[in-house]
């Protein structure tokens, strides 16, 4: 997977095109669709279970401004003034929520008082929005209260975004703004796909946290506008906890994605470990915000918004000190958390100060989602290019030292301990047959022809040493030679190198007054890779039985196929 400087550029226009459009399908004039009720007063109270609408009238409990909402009581009333223009409510709309109980009296100018009380299979939801819609008691035209009360609501924005709707089947969002979430969920599946190809190519942990936390925004998208509900009927039980829990998974991702992803150097030791710390912290809140036990009703929503705090605090730390010591991956993650940050904050802000009102901000805050995945994209694909040059290089200067530090430099072959750093790798890609060569008399050719002479017998020893794809011949020192295989031949192989080297010997090495043999322990361990081996329990086998061949004669092979390493030597072969 190659992301040259073009690709880059084609991929980011694309992105941009795509994300432009969303845009434009969200806030470009539509036709209207919804048919809302706006009230002439919007009053609403939090209470206890038995107080009644005359008890919190005659209790003076009812707030008629856009704050002070609370769901620290049982229950959320909510008091719709009404105006004769307006057509008569056939549906009550709010936010998709948890709640045990929804109770609607419906009041007309006269006195008359018609009551609904419903449990939460009967809220529908609506295809156009995170919303549910409710039926009402009957109305007409001379009602002119409506009085709701949500038994156990688990959110303020119940009662702040709720609503009534002159239609029986409740109306969401305009069209072109359904349109342009779908887009933007669409546009969040291309760095799912991108970062699955980025992993195979450079399995980096940030790629990891990047694909959780994208993965966890798609969710919570998904749920938090509503377009989870055409793919699954899932039941507010399930759908709150499940936003819950990707809230708390976006938040720690981010963290353990800074941590991993910023560039060595530019970040301090301490805070990389700080932001580790805080995400798993903040995954544990998050969690615990996410329980569906009835206690922590009124303090669920509250906890996870006061969680994101910190979360979106050490972020933009991160960012600033990483920006501050030339990070080119924190330009990226302060452009693409910018929007999102922005949002967020205004979200926490509207939700946990008492004066404000709590809005969802669905569209504002998803279009940050979208804007923070798909930059952070890029920075990945850019972070990508520098990584894979910068071991492209490391690679070529490694094997350019390895040339000089893992090579023999009178054969040519590998050295010892070139081989013993690379054996697991080897014994995994089934080179598990070895075989210890030693010439036989070298002493005495150093001895006699000097040991000039004993150079060229080496070098014509090494010669005959096959080295291919199923073969790594080693020099392990002095008149020591070693050879790794596999496949079914692999002894055979190594017995045709044993003979090949008398005859090379001879043909490169004239005037020596006797045929140079060589002596070989061979051992085939587990060619079927059930059992694990290290090279020196492998080697010291060998050697073994390199020294019995020795006893018996020289010029010959002593061999052994083992399936575990124990005294029993009844398998024990001679071949020779």
């Amino acid at each position: 997977m190659a992301w040259e400087p073009e690709a880059r550029i084609a991929c980011a226009r694309r992105l941009a095109a795509a994300l432009v459009l969303a845009l434009l399908a969200a806030f470009l004039p539509a036709a209207a669709t919804a048919r809302p009720i706006v009230p002439a007063q919007l009053c609403h109270a939090s209470t206890g279970a038995a107080q009644t609408p005359s008890d919190v009238t005659r209790g003076g409990l009812w707030t008629c401004s856009s704050g002070g909402w609370s769901i620290a009581g049982e229950s959320l009333y909510l008091r719709f003034t009404l105006d004769r223009a307006e057509p008569p409510p056939r549906s009550f709309v709010t936010l998709a929520t948890r709640y045990s109980r929804v109770t609607i009296w419906a009041i007309d100018a006269g006195g008359a008082v018609r009551t609904a009380t419903l449990a939460p299979d009967a809220a529908r939801h609506l295809p156009t929005g995170p919303l549910m819609v409710l039926p009402m008691p009957p109305t007409s035209a001379a009602t002119r209260t409506v009085i709701v009360r949500i038994s156990h609501p688990w959110t303020k924005a119940a009662g702040s975004e709720a609503r009534l709707d002159s239609s029986p089947a409740g109306s969401g969002w305009p069209i072109r703004q359904v349109v342009a979430m779908a887009v933007i969920c669409g546009l969040l599946v291309v760095p799912l796909l991108l970062n699955g190809s980025i992993y195979a190519a450079l399995p980096e942990r940030f790629v990891l946290w990047h694909l959780a936390l994208t993965g966890s925004m798609l969710m919570q998208m998904l749920i938090g506008t509503g377009l989870i509900h055409l793919l699954v009927d899932l039941p507010e039980t399930v759908e709150g906890p499940l936003s819950n829990t990707c809230y708390a998974v976006m938040a720690s991702a981010a963290l353990m994605f800074a941590a991993d992803f910023i560039e060595p150097g530019t970040l301090p030791r301490r805070l990389r470990r700080l932001l580790r710390h805080a995400a798993a912290a903040i995954f544990a809140v998050g969690m615990l915000a996410a329980t569906p036990l009835a206690a922590m009703r009124p303090y669920s929503t509250l906890l996870l918004h006061l969680d994101m705090v910190p979360a979106i605090l050490l972020f933009g730390l991160a960012a600033f000190v990483a920006w501050r010591r030339g990070s080119r991956a924190a330009v990226y993650q302060a452009i693409g958390w910018g929007p999102m940050v922005m949002a967020g904050l205004w979200k926490i802000a509207c939700y946990i100060l008492p004066p404000a009102h709590p809005t969802d901000a669905t569209v504002v805050y998803q279009l940050g989602l979208a804007v923070q995945v798909l930059v952070t994209t890029l920075g990945i694909i850019n972070r990508f290019g520098d990584i894979r040059r910068e071991r492209d290089y490391a690679t070529a200067r490694a094997r350019e030292l390895e040339g000089v530090a893992g090579h023999d430099p009178l054969t040519g072959l590998r050295n010892r301990r070139s081989i013993e750093k690379r054996f697991e790798d080897l014994l995994d890609n089934g080179f598990r047959t070895m075989a210890v060569l030693d010439l036989d008399h070298f002493k005495a050719i150093n001895d006699s022809h000097g040991h000039a002479v004993g150079d060229d017998v080496l070098r014509a020893a090494a010669g005959a040493l096959v080295d291919d794809a199923d073969t790594r011949a080693i020099r392990m020192g002095g008149e020591e030679f070693m050879l790794l295989l596999r496949g079914a031949d692999a002894a055979e192989r190594a017995e045709r190198c044993r003979r090949a080297i008398s005859t090379r010997i001879s043909a490169e090495v004239p005037g020596l007054d006797r045929m140079v043999t060589a002596s070989m322990g061979l051992v085939e361990h587990d060619r079927a890779g059930r059992l694990h081996v290290d090279f020196a329990a492998l080697y010291a086998h060998c050697d073994r039985l390199l020294y019995e061949a020795k006893r018996l004669g020289r010029n010959r092979t002593m061999r052994e196929r083992v399936t575990g390493f124990t005294t029993d030597r009844a398998d024990l072969r001679v071949v020779g």
